[in-house]
Order: structure tokens, then sequence, then C-alpha cells
């Protein structure tokens, strides 16, 4: 065993003790749940240098908007950094052990649960404000494809640290209202609906598909359908008045197809028919559903990642 490894793994045991001393009914069933990941994440990994990763995440994501969220950021960042720059662990294992309990925390915490369906139920309801956010979310999608247009796969890299940012970003401003650029970012956000917490769905919904996706063409045809695609159901679903769909009365017909057709056009000139189809279908279904099981940037990368996996098979 490795000095780093060494550290990683007291890091890792000293850290469960403490919150199962200090914070057990916070992290009871976070931790329960994430024992499989864990134990699959140092399996493939062969390695105790992502599970404290995995921990300082998981902690991180908990105390998101309050003051107790910096202190095990700044953790995992430097743990992050020191794996990444080191090439410790693969980067598939890296970002999968980010992106996992991060959004476990987010679907498994009561509140933030609670934020995520408010977030979903309020979507659509202010056409202004709703337009704001979309086409910003358009243009964010433009600029991950564009990344890795020109990085290839060190954009995964890129994408990765800028989520990080995100994720600080969003705790500061939800801390300081004060601030200008505060207001600017509200201006941008649905009613009674947590600052920038869409984003951090999206940004973790995001790295979980880099983590399990790892040809680029793909991860194109993904970024576009989770940023474009599913602001461009939202743009359509507000302005047309089309039928309502049988399954779900609170998402239109119209809505699906503006996120479903334009998805497929695009991803046939970067995959074959099949395939551009079949993510295009899935994961526009993912998102016509996501107001009655969670926020659609997560029910839309995992489909993604289903859709993958199920066309890897056949």
């Amino acid at each position: 065993m490795s000095i780093i490894d060494f550290i990683s793994m007291a890091l890792f045991i000293v850290t469960i003790i403490y919150i199962s001393l200090k914070q057990i009914e916070t992290f009871k069933i976070k931790l329960l749940v994430s024992m499989p990941f864990i134990i699959l994440i140092f399996l493939f990994s062969r390695s105790f240098v992502l599970l404290p990763i995995y921990i300082y995440s998981l902690i991180a994501a908990t105390y998101l908007y309050t003051i107790f969220f910096y202190i095990p950021f700044a953790i995992d960042f430097i743990l992050i950094l020191i794996s990444s720059l080191d090439h410790m662990a693969t980067l598939k294992l890296l970002l999968i052990s980010i992106s996992v309990p991060m959004l476990m925390s987010m679907f498994l915490d009561k509140n933030m649960k609670k934020y995520g369906l408010e977030n979903e139920e309020h979507k659509g309801k202010d056409i202004k404000r709703e337009s704001y956010r979309d086409y910003f979310q358009i243009g964010t999608g433009i600029i991950t494809i564009l990344v890795f247009v020109f990085f290839g796969h060190f954009g995964k890299v890129i994408i990765l640290y800028s989520v990080l940012l995100i994720y600080l970003f969003g705790n500061i401003l939800y801390l300081h209202k004060d601030y200008r650029i505060t207001n600017l970012v509200y201006r941008m956000e649905r009613e009674n609906t947590k600052l920038g917490l869409g984003s951090m769905y999206l940004a973790s919904g995001f790295l979980l598909v880099m983590g399990f996706i790892g040809s680029i063409r793909v991860l194109y045809v993904a970024a576009f359908l989770i940023m474009v695609g599913d602001s461009l159901a939202t743009i359509i679903g507000m302005r047309l008045r089309t039928p309502r769909l049988v399954y779900n009365n609170k998402k239109s017909v119209g809505g699906f197809l503006a996120m479903c057709i334009p998805s497929f056009i695009f991803g046939v000139f970067f995959i074959f028919y099949v395939p551009a189809i079949f993510y295009s279908v899935f994961a526009t279904f993912a998102e016509s559903i996501s107001n009655k099981i969670a926020d659609d940037n997560i029910t839309i990368p995992v489909s993604i990642i289903i859709a993958h996996f199920i066309l890897a098979v056949a």
C-alpha cells in the first residue's frame, strides 16, 4: 500500500467514524445507500484514493446552502485536484465518485428533494423569467459542446472544475443575498426556488453522464439533450397550445416534440440514426415524467446512461 493510499484510507475511516458519532441522523440513510457504490468504486479502482472524495462530496452536498458547506468542499476540492493532477484514478471513476454522492444527497435529503420538486412544479409558470433561464441554459449547452469540440477528452476536466465552481459560487450567492450579482441571478430563477438549484442538479447530472459515457460524440448529443433540448421543450411548451400528453397532463405534445426532433436531428450528425432516435426518445420521455419523479436534470442524465447501456448490450 502506497503512502497516499494509506492516508486516503485513514481519512476516509476517520471521517466515517466522526459523522457516525456526531451526525448519524443526518447521514444514516445516505451512508447505507452509499455503501454499495463505495465498495464498487474501491473494487474497480483498487485504491482508497477515491473513497474520501466520495464521502466529502456527500458531506458538501448535504450542507449546501449553509456555512457548513465550505470546509468539506475545500477538503473535497483539494483531494480532487491531487487525484486528477497525479492521475491516481481514472477520470471516469473520479467523476462518478463526485456526481453520485452529490445527486444522492439531493435526492435523499427531504428538504433538497422538496426544493427540487417545487422547482419542477413552477416550471413554465413565469414565461419571461423562464425564457431568460432557458436561453442561458441553451448558451451553456452550446459552450459545453464547443469545449468538447476544441479540447476533446480534456474537456471533461475543464467541465469538472467548472461544476465545482458553480457549487461554490451558488452557495456564496445564496448566503449573501445583498450582492448585486445575486439579484441578477435570481431573475432567472423560478418562484420560491433555491438559488442555482436547477444549475447544480444539471451540473451534477452531466458529471454523472461523463462518468459513464466515454465517447465524445455521444457526449455532444447528451449535452444537447440535457441543456438545449430540455430548454426547447419548455420554451415551445409554454408558447404553443398543443394537446397534453396522455400519461402526464402537465406536459404537452408540443414540448415533447420540441425536445425530441431537434435532438434527433443534431444527433444524426454525430452518431447513427438508430442511436440518435433512441437517445432522443428515451431522454424526452424522461423529461416528460420528471415532475412525477424528480428534477429533469436528474431524470434526463439517468435516462441517457440507461439508453447508452442498452445500446451497448444490443
